[in-house]
């Protein structure tokens, strides 16, 4: 067996100095796509939630976005415990009001104000398990995503080497025996794609 090199499909290093949100801040626009493609799930799981229908959240996702693209300079992690993900919910709060504030009262949304109420997590109406709970769905739904993102930056054997160990929790010697490298380049290639993970989407996911 041999070890498998853990680098990009295009045999560049995945490493990077610069985090996704940094890039984004620098007016990449690479980044700014990346950022979107990122948290649209999120966002529209919050229309959804909000009562809207798919285009009053198409309209919702894309003045989220460019809202976030015209204030990501105020964006401070960790400024009275502030998260990207509870700052984007707040701008996609005020989004969805917006969409409600002008409707005719005929044509509220279903449940419009119970919704609502849950979209703005009122804690002192809801269970904090509920709360945690859907919290850890929308992480969930983000490192989901974020693994689909790098995805493609590493090379077919390292990947499955990563996925099977990681994410189908199988022993690496397994893995290793299946795919033809040694135990340490399983290693190696979980250590790689991890690593890129928090390099890339630091400050975006927690929390």
């Amino acid at each position: 067996m041999k070890d498998a090199p853990v680098i990009s499909s295009s045999g560049l290093n995945v490493t990077t100095s610069l985090s996704l949100l940094e890039r984004a801040r620098a007016r990449d626009e690479a980044a700014w796509r990346r950022l979107a493609e990122l948290y649209e799930p999120v966002v529209l799981r919050w229309c959804r939630r909000a009562d809207l229908d798919d285009t009053d959240a198409a309209d919702v996702r894309q003045e989220v976005f460019l809202a976030v693209a015209a204030r990501i300079g105020e964006f401070r992690r960790g400024e009275d415990g502030q998260t990207f993900r509870g700052w984007l919910r707040a701008i996609a709060r005020n989004k969805i009001y917006d969409v409600w504030r002008k409707k005719p009262a005929n044509h509220a949304p279903t449940g419009g104000s119970d919704a609502y109420e849950q979209l703005l997590e009122v804690r002192d109406r809801r269970r904090p398990d509920h709360a945690d709970a859907e919290l850890a769905e929308e992480a969930a739904i983000l490192y989901r995503k974020a693994l689909e993102l790098v995805a493609t930056d590493f090379q077919e054997v390292s990947w499955k080497a990563f996925w099977r160990v990681v994410i189908d929790g199988q022993p690496p010697a397994g893995v290793a025996r299946d795919l033809q490298i040694t135990r340490n380049a399983v290693y190696i290639a979980k250590c790689r794609v991890l690593q890129r993970l928090r390099e890339e989407f630091r400050d975006l996911i927690d929390g």
